[in-house]
């Protein structure tokens, strides 16, 4: 064994915290951004239209490459494209800093996305063939999770400190400086894995429809508020886009090596899944918003004070993640789910009736503690379902799904509730005007998420199974598999001679749940934009 082999043993245990901080600084970049938008605006003299491209060009390049990267990650390596992404997002955010004009960030940032796509589901692959599935895996997907929590407090605390000193030009140099210590501590800890025997073949056509399929559709639901969902500026993308989607799906279906093998889709707790993890970000990502316009506009608080206000939510993300994170696999998950839900709709309930009179304490703070709680009893569970059935060969296709689920509701949820909330917003004759009098607006997009939440609580109720909790085993027997870490899995000898997938409780935590949600923390511009192989999976034989 070399040296360098000697050192990467040594410092494997490392591997979850630079992955998690990788999370933790993405999630940092984009929350200060969200902060900065009006500094940025001001400084590059961006007109109004292009003002929303501030978080809106990251956003489309990143969810758009969501299903290539992570499909990538699957056939060439998750360390290779874990260190790809950070590499890409270092250098574009240095390019970031040093834009001179809105049309040079606008393009520097959507680059800069392609490399939050390239590691966010290979960062969910690294822990989850490292870490063998059970209280293992879940509690490092726990402290993966909380590490997105504490990054958008860090973001929002940090950005308004930067830009009353140094400048915001430092909230994308600090992002970069980190992403290339984590680059060179990944080359360390992060093992080297055997090459493949067999030649990975790429699907470039399904590559090239799926992601301009994708953000077709991104784009079409985010600027849809803008122009009109049916204005000529917006209908022939869409149009386009869902023919993209289309065509990507007959060509799944028929190409030897496909980029999505539409097996996946046949997992039906993965298909739900998906579907609850598109109703559950759309909530989320509407609660985060008008929560902080209640507090900016009828409130009429202050961005710091508005950010104080938010910080019981993200700190007691990272404390409840981690709870949970150590209770759930020996819980059923449905119950979590469904209650989790109902937790969610009556944090909205709560917030529909705040106006310029009620105390912060009275409704706004338990409000937040209830919605913290209701989205780890449902968000957590619903990821842990999704990649429960699915191979293991396929799990950075499963994070990228997933997380294409999340990106696609965060802008859709929070465009319905804009057409809710404008079309109400408080003035008799329909003019828009700020203030307390927008309160009837909030009030109704708030009703329409306690919808949401009921919507979600429903269909899980429905559709998913009534699991029975995994209970950890002794282990009397071994079975050696390739990746030293996992290398002590095994099962009882005498009871069992095949565990079926079904019986593999897997945990897994997005950034999505605490991280690039709230990191699409939109103050001044009063706008928010949508921001697991080694572990063999068909059976283990005793």
């Amino acid at each position: 064994m070399s040296k360098l082999d000697t050192l990467r043993e040594k410092w494997r245990p490392a591997l979850l915290y630079v992955v998690s901080f990788a999370q933790f600084f993405d999630i940092v970049n984009g929350a200060s951004v969200s902060v900065a938008i009006l500094p940025i605006a001001q400084d590059l003299h961006f007109t109004v239209p292009q003002v929303l491209w501030i978080l809106n060009a990251y956003t489309i390049s990143f969810a758009g490459l969501l299903l290539v990267s992570g499909r990538l990650g699957d056939l060439f390596g998750h360390r290779r494209m874990f260190m790809f992404g950070l590499f890409w997002f270092a250098l574009w955010a240095l390019v970031v800093s040093f834009s001179t004009s809105p049309i040079m960030f606008i393009l520097a940032r959507a680059l800069q996305g392609m490399g939050a796509a390239a590691t966010v589901p290979t960062a969910m692959a690294l822990i989850a063939t490292t870490y063998p599935a059970g209280p293992e895996r879940t509690k490092a997907f726990s402290i993966f999770g909380a590490f997105g929590g504490l990054g958008a407090v860090v973001g929002i605390l940090m950005a308004g400190g930067l830009i009353a000193s140094i400048g915001w030009v430092w909230i994308f140099r600090i992002s970069a400086i980190a992403a290339l210590i984590l680059l060179a501590l990944s080359f360390i800890v992060i093992p080297v894995l055997p090459a493949k025997a067999e030649k990975s073949k790429v699907d470039y056509l399904g590559a090239i429809t799926a992601t301009t399929g994708v953000t077709g559709i991104v784009y079409y639901i985010i600027t849809g508020v803008e122009y009109g969902w049916g204005n000529a500026k917006t209908i022939p993308i869409f149009v386009v886009a869902l023919a993209l989607i289309a065509l990507f799906i007959f060509i799944e279906s028929r190409v030897q090596s496909p980029l999505m093998p539409l097996r996946i889709w046949k997992l039906k707790s993965f298909t739900t899944s998906v579907i609850l993890a598109f109703v559950s970000m759309a909530k989320f990502q509407g609660i985060i918003y008008y929560a902080n316009m209640t507090f900016q506009e009828v409130y009429e608080w202050s961005p710091l004070k508005t950010a104080l206000g938010f910080l019981v939510h993200a700190l007691l993300a990272v404390v409840s993640f981690t709870v949970l994170g150590r209770m759930l696999p020996r819980l059923s998950l449905k119950p979590l789910i469904l209650v989790g839900f109902l937790l969610r709709s009556g944090s909205a309930l709560m917030f529909a009736f705040v106006n310029e009179d009620t105390s912060y304490w009275a409704l706004p703070f338990p409000a937040f503690i209830i919605h913290i709680l209701g989205v780890g009893l449902s968000l957590l569970p619903i990821q842990i379902t999704a990649v429960r059935d699915a191979e293991n060969k396929d799990q950075g296709l499963v994070g990228a799904l997933y997380n294409t689920g999340l990106q696609l509701g965060a802008p859709f949820g929070l465009a319905i509730l804009n057409v809710i909330a404008i079309s109400t917003n408080g003035n008799i004759d329909g003019a828009v005007r700020g203030g307390p009098a927008l309160a009837k607006g909030f009030h109704n997009a708030f009703f329409a998420m306690v919808a949401m939440g009921l919507f979600g609580f429903f269909l899980s109720l429905v559709i998913l199974p009534w699991d029975k909790p995994v209970r950890p085993t002794v282990a009397t027997a071994h079975k050696n598999v390739s990746t030293p870490s996992l290398a002590s899995t095994a099962v009882p000898a005498n009871n069992v001679s095949t565990i079926e997938p079904k019986d593999l409780e897997e945990a897994v935590f997005s950034s999505e749940v605490a991280g690039h949600a709230s990191e699409r923390y939109d103050s001044d511009a009063r706008t928010i934009a949508s921001q697991p192989d080694d572990l063999e999976k068909g059976h283990l034989q005793v």
